[in-house]
């Protein structure tokens, strides 16, 4: 399959399905469709990001060789949201190598206490950072006041995962 020409017809879950059992178990099939997250133009990052979560979820030993150019993007500026938003949606899904979790951390609190980021990518990182927590209980009061800080102003989103996060944490 060509990955980038069938993600330029568009997107839906039959394809989505398609891609996520093609790439499997296939670092090869993997390259293809993060070169096609990586380079865009963004409706193809859009897309790919689709199968790049469920690979995460499903195959997550696929994306050990993208967590540089995965924290890369991430501390990018200028980018359409969507690339930390699928990025993010995907880290939430798998146990993060140790040699990336300081880089990941600080990107994730980073962006979670933005001004600018849009709600996803606030609750795709609150879901990232609270994952570390079980590893690192140090970094809950931290966690807990930056989602404290969020709440008052939050939309429903922030509202919902935050208090889901600061109840799961307090347990």
């Amino acid at each position: 399959m060509n990955y980038r020409k069938e993600l330029e017809q568009g997107q839906s879950k039959t394809l989505t399905t398609a891609i996520v059992k093609e790439v499997a178990n296939s670092q090869k099939r993997m390259d293809e469709l993060m070169q096609c997250f990586v380079d865009g133009p963004i409706r193809i990052t859009q897309r790919a990001a689709w199968p790049m979560s469920d690979i995460a979820k499903k195959h997550p030993h696929l994306l050990l060789k993208y967590y540089p150019t995965l924290i890369t993007l991430l501390n990018q500026k200028d980018k359409p949201d969507a690339i930390n938003r699928n990025i993010l949606r995907a880290l939430q899904f798998v146990t993060l190598p140790e040699e990336y979790e300081g880089s990941i951390l600080d990107v994730s609190f980073r962006l979670l206490n933005s001004t600018t980021e849009p709600v996803a990518v606030k609750a795709f990182s609150m879901t990232v950072i609270y994952n570390l927590t079980f590893k690192y209980p140090d970094i809950v009061p931290e966690l807990k006041a930056s989602i404290t800080a969020l709440l008052p102003n939050g939309s429903m989103g922030i509202k919902s995962r935050g208090n889901k996060i600061l109840k799961a944490i307090q347990e």
